[in-house]
């Protein structure tokens, strides 16, 4: 497989979703009714999902050429007419989807999103659809209680679950593996597998669904990406883990406090990577919105990266695909850096 790697591939394996924006004056609290702001009509079928908005930011970031498409997506698109509109936004942005699928049963993935155009807030509602329905050729079931007789019917018309072999076959032709948690585990724990044996560098964004990963998965990922929110979490899946007496950290603790304030508590947040690392988890970079990133790696290290100001006279219009921007471009520069 290394003898047929681009040097310059990445594929992103994960979800998409046709995306229905509704822009309202702030978010409800629980049991709150609101309506749309007046004269705003909602933007329905809106390209989306983070598997999506990375591959075409990733894509974005790169210079394509005619012989090699740099960017390819993984995924599964619904028996809906508008997997017509998602296939389109990838492949008008210069990615490959020679390797996605289309489930015969489940329709596409739905975002519901709540927009404030003041702030930039959102917050969003996913329905997965064949994001997560729509995997049963990599060995995915639905649960007993989600099956109908059709899910069934379908199962005996499907064809055989892919080997280790053919899954290999897939990832060996790319520099760079990115995944993202609106896929089930399972497809995520294949490709990985397949990518650290070819030695092919694996991110995992953890965002999307709250879900305890595996010891090897987290062995698999060269770097892991949650935000604060996420990695404590993640984190609450796993025996807790006492901080070292380790100079490096207190040092970073003393550096970094400062730097952030008081809104964030950094000992708290080592302390959770720590324990992501202590249970099998290699470089754990936790994005922090307006605060920056941190960087913890295997040999640990410790990297802040404060956030860049807004240009003045300049405010956040739209928060929404900020994250999967971030890792997008955290994987192309690796990427790049690799290739130096």
């Amino acid at each position: 497989g290394a003898e047929r790697r681009s040097s310059s591939s990445i594929l992103v394996a994960g979800s998409l979703n046709a995306d229905t924006f509704l822009p309202i004056s702030r978010l409800p609290s629980s049991g709150e009714n609101l309506t749309l702001l007046s004269n705003v009509q909602p933007l329905v079928d809106v390209p989306g999902g983070k598997g999506c908005n990375q591959a075409i930011a990733c894509a974005k970031l790169s210079t394509a050429t005619q012989q090699s498409p740099r960017v390819a997506f993984l995924g599964q698109f619904g028996n809906d007419a508008v997997s017509e509109i998602l296939k389109e936004a990838l492949t008008s942005n210069n990615v490959d989807i020679k390797l996605c699928g289309k489930s015969k049963l489940h329709p596409s993935g739905r975002g519901y999103v709540m927009i404030v155009p003041n702030t930039g807030e959102v917050s969003a509602v996913i329905s997965p659809g064949s994001n997560f329905y729509g995997w049963s050729a990599w060995g995915v079931s639905t649960t007993k209680q989600n099956k109908s007789r059709a899910d069934d019917d379908d199962d005996l018309q499907q064809p055989s679950v892919l080997t280790d072999e053919q899954i290999e076959g897939m990832v060996s032709s790319f520099s760079l593996l990115q995944l993202q948690c609106e896929v089930p585990n399972l497809v995520n724990l294949r490709l990985a597998r397949a990518a650290k044996k070819l030695d092919i560098p694996v991110i995992l964004d953890v965002g999307g669904e709250d879900r305890r990963m595996d010891r090897e998965l987290l062995q698999c990922c060269d770097y892991l990406i949650p935000n604060e929110t996420e990695l404590e979490r993640l984190a609450s899946h796993y025996d807790d883990e006492q901080l070292e007496d380790d100079i490096t950290i207190q040092k970073a603790i003393d550096q970094i406090q400062p730097l952030i304030g008081k809104s964030l508590d950094v000992t708290t947040l080592l302390k959770n990577t720590r324990r992501l690392q202590k249970n099998g988890a290699n470089n754990v970079l936790v994005t922090l919105g307006a605060h920056g990133s941190i960087l913890v790696t295997k040999h640990s290290s410790i990297l802040y990266q404060p956030s860049c100001p807004l240009p003045s006279g300049s405010s956040v219009v739209d928060e929404t695909g900020a994250g999967d921007c971030y890792r997008a471009g955290f994987a192309v520069a690796l990427l790049q850096q690799r290739q130096c």
